[in-house]
């Protein structure tokens, strides 16, 4: 498998593993459930911004290297 496959399949895992940490505890928490269903999408946006922030911007990973081609 490619390296940066691997990669992005971690990354996509990671933030899966994120997104049902945030539900879980929400619910234990008694938060309503439609507020918790409207934050998923709000929070794995975030998750995609921060990613192209900091890691590669054409896959939205945290963990591929960035681009240097300047085209």
């Amino acid at each position: 498998m490619n390296k940066n496959a691997q990669l992005q399949t971690v990354d996509q895992t990671l933030k899966g593993a994120v997104l049902a940490l945030g539900s879980y505890v929400a619910n234990k928490y008694n938060v309503d459930p439609q507020i918790i269903a409207l934050s998923l999408p709000v929070a794995a946006g975030l998750m995609a911004w921060i990613s192209t922030l900091m890691g590669n911007k054409n896959t939205a990973c945290l963990f591929v290297e960035k681009d240097t081609d300047n085209k």
